[in-house]
């Protein structure tokens, strides 16, 4: 009786375990992956950074270039809080030797950097 107990505390748990897992049925349905629905935008936290107009009239356009194709929208007086999303440096026109272009959050026009000439920023900008 004692090596009853012993051989099936010790070999039902390894038998257990050498078991193969069970095969789905072919006929059951298995139900599809779901994500969660994507939040509208505008609900996600976008994360931006705190920008300053540094001069006056400083205009900010539809895309990071100065021409006829990109016009601007409007301008920002001395002193207008901003916040930008992130900078390029590609396909842009250079403004007072720099090639930088911050993208503004609230309205996704873009204004020129220009070696902190027109906007001052209050941290590292990612690159878009």
């Amino acid at each position: 009786m004692k090596f009853t107990a012993v051989a099936i505390t010790t070999l039902l748990p390894l038998l257990i375990l050498a078991s193969p897992a069970p095969v789905p049925n072919a006929a059951e349905p298995t139900l599809p992956v779901t994500l969660a629905p994507r939040a509208p935008d505008g609900l996600l936290e976008k994360r931006s950074v705190a920008a300053t107009v540094v001069a006056d009239g400083v205009r900010h356009r539809i895309c990071p270039r100065v021409s006829s194709s990109c016009p601007a929208n409007g301008q920002y007086a001395k002193g207008t809080k901003i916040r930008l999303d992130c900078y390029t440096r590609d396909n842009t026109t250079p403004v007072d030797g720099d090639a930088g272009w911050a993208r503004i959050t609230s309205n996704g026009d873009w204004i020129a950097l220009a070696y902190g000439h027109y906007v001052s920023w209050s941290a590292s900008l990612p690159y878009c």
